[in-house]
């Protein structure tokens, strides 16, 4: 795709490029100074081994000619300049220096400019002589002038006998026309209207005659010969400083492109183009690479205007959801970090500044997003979605200053336990339904087996890079994972060098202190999924209000759905019910123990093996999809 953001154009003119190059450039210095003496030498070398040429040249001011020629109009030279080097001129200049030599290599020692704002061509030829060089420019001068003198005249011969034809053809049936009038009584429409046609064919013979005219009495001047070659008095190669020049520049060249090659072999990605070289993967946008605050930052930041402009770009290139239906866009790293996090909070921050209905969600427990939407701990979270304690509606967590984002929020997730993804696509279809857009933060899918999953059921997936950080093999391996399942991976966003979260592996915390603070927060009782009971009331959020979308009705002719009630005031429920019960399957009967009981399946949930087991043999809180009684 076209993008209209242009990374290798805006940034690199920036001070941290610029310095960055400098820096490698720096370290192999010697590299450089080493090429240029090898390039001043060979310089030197092709100087004494090189054969003198001498060049004359030949002016010609070419005109407008032709039958269609109009006095004024202006030649065009590019066109006439290719003329000169053809194969035509090349025979015709051939029969005038009465030589042997090949019409190619004539060819390849002529040169052909065209001075600016002018209709003059000047023939240069190179010769080993200064009478070869003279008498090259000036036969090609001459034979490419007949040549344009001959096919004009054979275009006027030629609409010479057309128009001649047509004469005849005129006055035939003038005769014809004559006879009508003559045959016709006098007064009649007969002979009124072959009067007409003669009047007609009359005019037309005229007019016949009047192009006939010029074309008989003027000659056609294709140009002249107005400074002719001039006999060389010196060499024109070789040139010892301009070979002097370029062996030192090519020198130079050559130890930039070896210095480049050596920063190269560390495969780690820098730049928007890299990505592309590397990979085939378009880059949407490359940000600065002066590192930002991990925070939602202010519209009037460069970093907020560039992900506007990405905003743009994606809601031109994105397909058009079903309607009553938000987009999803889901955002992976492709190494560890917090870039993923702090462009998807941004970027949700941009669609929100526009007045549409913005959900973020992170199935990364490290995620930057607890911090950049205020740091404290919310209230309800994507784990407790999980475990069905409360809807993903009333899970939402506000975003500071912004009325029109929410983000649901990770909780104690288990990152050795894999997402149970008809869940997550659960939620994401019931956030689908009740905003405009809805964003999807995920680990790099060679980590987050779900990351693969989701990306299949969505709109269109960004890579997320961090400069300086993720190595090309990371991309490359979650193109992969994407590509196995045909996922619309729209292209990669280029994020500047973040700094860590404090406590996250990569800044030097270790697993050992998060488990120990994960025993010290309180396990939330594992419980089934809830059910609808008549009377019940809706889930409520003292938090999170989720203005309604107007939906208008599907293509399929279904009724639009009704605007979702506004928010309520907290109930003594501590678990509110959903706001619907998804339809019962038909299964086999239940089993029945003896006295009568009905004896409930299993429930699958996602819940803590605290609750029941307590604490893992590694001390963490592990969550996962395990087949309970059902005693309630």
């Amino acid at each position: 795709m076209p993008s209209p953001h242009r990374p290798d154009v805006q940034h690199d003119a920036d001070g941290p490029t610029l310095m960055s190059y400098l820096e490698w450039l720096r370290r192999r210095w010697w590299i450089l100074a080493l090429a240029a003496l090898l390039g001043i030498g060979s310089g030197l070398l092709v100087t004494k081994l090189q054969t003198p040429t001498y060049t004359s040249t030949t002016s010609v001011l070419v005109r407008q000619v032709g039958p269609d020629a109009v006095p004024g109009t202006k030649v065009n030279l590019d066109t006439e300049a290719q003329v000169v080097r053809s194969l035509v001129v090349a025979e015709r200049a051939r029969a005038l220096l009465k030589t042997s030599t090949s019409n190619e290599d004539l060819v390849r020692s002529l040169s052909v400019t065209v001075p600016p704002n002018s209709q003059v061509l000047q023939i240069s030829y190179e010769g080993t002589t200064p009478q070869a060089a003279q008498n090259g420019s000036h036969s090609f001068a001459q034979a490419y002038l007949d040549l344009r003198l001959a096919t004009a005249a054979k275009a006027v011969e030629n609409e010479i006998t057309s128009i001649t034809q047509q004469i005849a053809e005129v006055n035939k049936q003038l005769t014809a026309t004559a006879g009508k009038i003559a045959a016709a009584p006098a007064n009649s429409a007969a002979r009124a209207q072959a009067e007409a046609s003669k009047q007609v064919l009359t005019n037309q013979l005229t007019r016949l005659n009047e192009r006939l005219s010029p074309l008989q009495d003027n000659a056609p001047d294709a140009g002249q010969i107005i400074s002719d070659a001039a006999l060389p008095r010196k060499p024109s190669s070789p040139n010892r400083t301009l070979n002097l020049a370029s062996g030192m520049g090519a020198g130079l060249l050559f130890g930039i492109v070896l210095a480049l090659v050596l920063d190269r072999l560390d495969t780690r990605v820098r730049r928007g183009r890299d990505v592309t070289a590397r990979t085939g993967l378009s880059t949407l946008l490359e940000l600065p690479l002066r590192a930002p605050s991990l925070s939602i930052l202010p519209p009037t930041h460069r970093v907020s205007r560039e992900l506007g402009r990405l905003r743009n770009v994606l809601l031109s290139i994105m397909s058009e959801p079903r309607p009553g239906r938000g987009r999803q866009l889901l955002l992976t790293d492709t190494s560890p970090g917090p870039a993923a996090g702090f462009v998807a909070g941004n970027l949700a921050a941009a669609y929100a500044r526009t007045g549409a209905q913005v959900a973020i969600v992170t199935t990364r427990p490290d995620s930057p997003l607890t911090a950049m939407f205020g740091g404290a701990k919310p209230r309800h979270t994507l784990a407790d979605v999980l475990r069905h304690d409360v809807g993903a509606l009333a899970a939402l967590t506000p975003a500071p200053g912004l009325n029109t984002l929410r983000a649901l929020l990770p909780g104690e997730l288990d990152t050795d336990v894999e997402l149970p993804v008809a869940t997550m696509l659960g939620i994401l279809d019931e956030l689908a339904d009740r905003f405009d857009h809805v964003l999807i933060e995920t680990a790099r899918p060679t980590q987050a087996v779900e990351a693969q999953a989701l990306a299949r059921h969505v709109d269109g997936v960004i890579l997320v890079i961090e400069s300086g950080r993720t190595r090309t093999s990371e991309i490359t391996a979650a193109l992969q994972q994407f590509e196995q399942v045909d996922a619309p991976v729209l292209g990669s966003v280029m994020a500047p060098r973040l700094p860590e979260q404090a406590g996250s592996p990569a800044a030097g915390g270790t697993p050992a202190a998060e488990n120990q603070r994960d025993e010290r927060r309180p396990s939330p009782r594992p419980r089934p999924e809830p059910v609808f009971r008549p009377g019940g009331g809706q889930p409520t959020s003292d938090s999170t209000m989720i203005l309604p979308r107007p939906v208008g009705s599907s293509s399929g002719g279904s009724a639009p759905r009704k605007p979702a009630p506004g928010p309520r005031k907290p109930t003594s429920n501590p678990n509110p019910a959903p706001s619907a019960v998804p339809a019962a399957k038909p299964g086999p009967p239940a089993p029945v123990q003896a006295g009568g009981a009905v004896r409930q399946p299993p429930s699958t949930v996602y819940r803590s093996k605290r609750d029941i087991d307590g604490v893992d043999g590694q001390g963490r809180l592990s969550m996962a999809f395990d087949p309970v009684e059902d005693q309630e």
